[in-house]
């Protein structure tokens, strides 16, 4: 059985990456008001979803699947 190639194919990190960019945009304008008061709460949320991703990652590493 022969399987098609996707049309995108993501890393885990790329994929990581814009889950957190859409969530933290998405969190930012449903949380705050002000233009300032966003982009502050999305670079704050999307720092925070890498840093915990990555953590995460690096937690499991030693453990096989």
């Amino acid at each position: 059985m022969r399987v098609k190639p996707s049309l995108v194919a993501l890393t885990h990190f790329q994929a990581m990456f814009l889950f957190a960019f859409f969530t933290s945009l998405v969190f930012a304008f449903l949380s705050k008001r002000g233009r300032g008061e966003r982009a502050k709460y999305f670079l704050w949320t999307f720092l925070l979803f890498l840093l915990v991703g990555v953590g995460l990652g690096w937690l499991m590493y030693p453990f096989p699947r």
